[in-house]
């Protein structure tokens, strides 16, 4: 029958500890994978092991009753079924994700990280379920376009299906069979020497008690050391396991008959259990306290398990108040399970939170879809892609809300993806509109290639340029040949252009030699007595200069230094003020009619109403600014100067006004007739 001392180790070494560590996973199991390689795990034989419930009655009449024999297979099974209960218990969860759902490439992605961070003794379900996703994408894969080549006309059975990504999975997945080809070829080296030294421990225990040529301090001593290697020795192969263990347990038996022969050596035994259990003690209180509740019941299982292997026999009179005390700290421990169960519920209903706040983004990605452009659609598949990986990588949430948390996602993630397809079906017609404006843009750009009225023309390229940029996409199988096409086009008409530019430059240069020398004949010349002849030939010097053209930007100072010059020249003919700006305004006529330069005029016509506008201004100003001095002397030197300068800007008022009319009285229309007349006298 079984007593509460095995229900307590029992209870303490995860047997019934289903909930100890929620996110254990029900599948993973590495003796599956042992039995399949032929390597054992250190366990007992299936017989053997059906015996653990007939033996754990006996345990702890052994405890009670260390003068009785002790029934091997109790401790066989015993150390077997702690040792795999202890594996469990630490073992770490890998979270499984819904690999049916994942692409390829992702697939392909999840199993590099999983063989990456993980040993592949761990990774078979995982591999497996991933396997099956591939094969089975590959095989839609295949199907698809095997008919799509039939469609097109092929034979069928001309059809070779190849894909890269075959070819990559394949790889990775012979990578975790290596791995896991070489894990077991590593256990089972180490079961070898995980045997000899256990049949090493056997033979020194056998000799220990049939050959005693110590003092019974020195046997004690190497007794316990025999035990400690036995305990820290590991697997060893299935099928040795059973008589291995019977074996060892047998000679135990006989070391503890030899025992009850030699009360010191069993009292020393006494002595060294006793310490053994305070220090399991001890550290059972320590785990009261241990804010990890999880590390406190699993470290918890390994004293129970010291407890059974190191920590008996002890005095009869303290057996039960030192078994009381631990049992009682072990039910403290195992109370705050449901502390552990509290913070698991916490963290679920976060992770609920954080997936539900995710879907929402998802959902808003879809928002609007009518009105998003293609960059913004690209930018909602990288968030979709962010916002994936941040789902499946966000933990579990409580049992009752995975499925429907699942099936949203899919929901939402369908609806982003419906939508984007219905914006690139439409995007197709838009982009074929488009081909054809940026066909027309591109006939323009031909005819205007090689064309030599560069001012229209100029204007039309960058017209067009400009609303090159503002069309938008084509089809992609168009996109580089019409922009290439569009680009030589323009650069053509532009080369040409610079080509214009530079001769234009070239002759402004030879502009500048000849007003330099023109310049230098006019500060060369000498008047005359003759004040009209003289004149006239300062009205030549205008009418060759503006001949000329254009100068160079950079040296357009000459033309200043010209109108310097001759304003010079023109005042040392001792002329009056009024008789030189004569001069000069009939010079400027003869000027523009002479060139027929209309742009001059109306340069001349602009400025001319400028001045009269800012004098018009001006003496408004002064005239208000007269108005302050209401109550002042008449004599005040500041109002006669006041007055003096608006009959001064009056002046140059009426002089404006009347160059004005001059300009305005110019026709050249007259001018080409008395041309015509005096060609036809």
């Amino acid at each position: 029958m079984t007593t509460e001392l095995d229900n307590l180790h029992n209870e303490a070494d995860g047997e019934n500890n289903q909930n100890l560590n929620p996110s254990e996973s029900p599948t993973e199991s590495t003796d599956n994978e042992s039995d399949k390689q032929g390597v054992g795990t250190g366990s007992a034989s299936a017989e053997t092991v059906d015996e653990v419930t007939e033996s754990q009655s006996e345990s702890v009449e052994r405890e009670e009753k260390p003068h009785d024999t002790v029934d091997a297979e109790n401790y066989k099974s015993e150390e077997h079924e702690d040792a795999e209960e202890s594996e469990e218990a630490v073992e770490e969860e890998i979270p499984f994700k819904n690999y049916d759902e994942l692409p390829i490439a992702v697939l392909i992605g999840e199993a590099k990280n999983l063989l990456k961070n993980h040993p592949a003794r761990k990774l078979r379900e995982h591999f497996h379920q991933i396997r099956d996703a591939v094969k089975k994408q590959l095989e839609e894969d295949e199907t698809s376009k095997k008919e799509a080549f039939v469609e097109n006309g092929g034979e069928a059975l001309d059809f070779q299906y190849d894909n890269p990504a075959r070819r990559e999975f394949n790889a990775v997945f012979n990578d975790y069979r290596k791995q896991l080809d070489a894990f077991f070829k590593e256990q089972e080296k180490n079961q070898q020497e995980n045997l000899k030294e256990r049949l090493q421990v056997i033979d020194e225990l056998k000799a220990l008690y049939m050959e005693p040529n110590e003092e019974s301090s020195n046997i004690f001593v190497q007794f316990r050391n025999l035990k400690t290697r036995w305990h820290n020795a590991g697997s060893i192969p299935k099928a040795q396991a059973g008589n291995v263990f019977k074996t060892y347990f047998h000679h135990l038996d006989n070391f503890y008959e030899y025992l009850d022969l030699n009360k010191e050596l069993r009292e020393m035994d006494y002595a060294h259990n006793l310490q053994v259990r305070e220090s399991i003690i001890k550290r059972a209180e320590e785990l009261v306290g241990e804010e990890n509740v999880q590390k406190a019941l699993n470290e918890l299982q390994y004293l129970h398990r010291l407890w059974k292997e190191e920590a008996v026999p002890v005095a009869e009179e303290l057996r039960e108040p030192t078994w009381q005390k631990f049992k009682d700290l072990t039910h403290k421990i195992h109370d705050r399970k449901s502390e552990l169960g509290e913070k698991i519920k916490a963290e679920q209903e976060d992770n609920l939170k954080k997936k539900q706040e995710i879907l929402a983004e998802i959902a808003k990605l879809v928002e609007n879809a009518e009105k998003k452009s293609h960059g913004e659609w690209q930018s909602g598949i990288k968030k979709l892609n962010a916002l994936r990986e941040n789902f499946l990588s966000a933990g579990r949430v409580p049992k009752e809300f995975n499925q429907k948390m699942w099936d949203e996602f899919k929901s939402v993630t369908r609806d982003f993806n419906h939508a984007k397809n219905e914006f690139y079906k439409s995007l197709k017609s838009e982009q074929q509109t488009n081909l054809e404006k940026k066909q027309e843009l591109l006939r323009i750009a031909k005819e205007h290639a090689d064309s030599t009225d560069w001012n229209a023309s100029v204007q039309v390229i960058k017209r067009i340029q400009a609303d090159w940029k503002k069309i938008g996409h084509v089809p992609r199988k168009y996109s580089d040949a019409i922009w290439k096409e569009f680009k030589e086009a323009c650069n053509n008409f532009f080369d040409h252009y610079k080509e214009r530019g530079n001769q234009a430059n070239k002759q402004y240069e030879e502009n500048l030699v000849k007003k330099e020398e023109l310049l230098k004949e006019i500060e060369s010349f000498q008047a005359t007595e003759n004040i009209q002849d003289n004149l006239d030939k300062v009205n030549d010097f205008h009418v060759r200069w503006n001949s000329i053209g254009k100068v160079p930007l950079a040296k357009m100072s000459i033309n200043q230094e010209f109108n310097k010059t001759v304003g010079d020249l023109v005042k040392s003919f001792g002329l009056s003020d009024t008789e030189i700006q004569d001069f000069k305004m009939a010079s400027l006529v003869d000027q523009i009619k002479s060139g027929h330069d209309e742009r001059l005029l109306d340069d001349e016509i602009r400025k001319s109403r400028k001045l009269i506008d800012d004098l018009e201004k001006e003496i408004n100003q002064l005239e208000t600014n007269v108005g302050f001095f209401a109550n002042a002397d008449e004599n005040s030197p500041l109002l006669k100067d006041v007055y003096r300068q608006i009959e001064e800007k009056r002046s140059r008022l009426t002089d404006a006004e009347i160059r004005l009319r001059k300009l305005h009285r110019i026709d050249f229309e007259d001018e080409e007739e008395a041309d015509e007349g005096s060609s036809e006298s």
